[in-house]
């Protein structure tokens, strides 16, 4: 177990009122699980990864992070946001430093590792283009490399594909969830696409309407080695996504 969420509330403040967004929350994530977050809009999912990404601070209950407060932690957990947010001045390969860079780990050795990623998933000939010059997909794949640049243990992942048309979105899942696997990392997933959390995770908790509580938490039980894109064909496929749409038409 890598990640522990025990009795976690959290409450927005404002000037005149109090808004629960996250209600008694528990749940707890595998080394290696990758773990899909689904409810309705506005139910506090996102607010649930800036909860984990260290953006906001619980309001009651507590995070561990093997066994530790996740403020001990450091940068251990990573937030891949929803659009890729390169910058266009800067090449492809200063993109992906630019968390060293923050993080001041902008090390030879840091660097010659994005480099070996760049190369590993398709990039090399592109080091010295920009972001304009790519396609949706290809700069996802460097947004996610920028991310794993920094030895994170844990990636948040907020509705990823959210800007990609269609048939893009069904190949940036594959290169996506490839990535993850092959680098050994554990991913949680915030979607309000179920056909594409089927086919990503492992398991998948479903929230309540906000404030967000736990409804469900569905075990994913479709051959790993398969591709998310090959998970969809499957005849079981179907039946988790009537299980998950039932749930969440329960406004409860």
């Amino acid at each position: 177990m890598i990640l522990q969420i025990e009795n976690l509330s959290f409450t927005y403040h404002s000037k005149d009122t109090e808004t629960k967004a996250v209600d008694d929350m528990n749940f707890s994530v595998n080394e290696g699980e990758f773990l899909g977050i689904v409810g309705p809009s506005g139910c506090g999912k996102t607010t649930i990864l800036n909860l984990l990404a260290g953006i906001e601070t619980p309001s009651s209950g507590r995070i561990l992070l093997r066994g530790e407060p996740l403020s001990s932690k450091g940068n251990e957990i990573a937030l891949m946001p929803q659009r890729d947010q390169l910058f266009e001045w800067r090449t492809i390969e200063k993109n992906v430093f630019l968390g060293l860079e923050i993080l001041k780990k902008n090390t030879p050795e840091n660097k010659a590792y994005g480099r070996e990623l760049l190369e590993k998933y398709g990039l090399k000939d592109f080091l010295k283009k920009h972001p304009s010059e790519l396609s949706g997909g290809m700069r996802q794949r460097v947004a996610l490399i920028r991310t794993l640049v920094t030895a994170p243990s844990v990636l948040l992942l907020d509705e990823p594909f959210s800007a990609l048309d269609f048939q893009t979105r069904l190949n940036v899942c594959d290169d996506v969830h490839s990535i993850i696997k092959q680098e050994k990392k554990t991913a949680l997933l915030v979607s309000h696409d179920i056909n594409e959390s089927i086919s990503l995770c492992d398991r998948i908790i479903v929230l309540s309407a906000r404030p967000a509580k736990i409804k469900a938490d569905v075990k994913v039980d479709l051959d790993k080695s398969l591709t998310p894109l090959q998970r969809r064909e499957s005849p079981r496929f179907s039946k988790y996504f009537e299980e998950i749409w039932r749930l969440l038409e329960v406004r409860k």
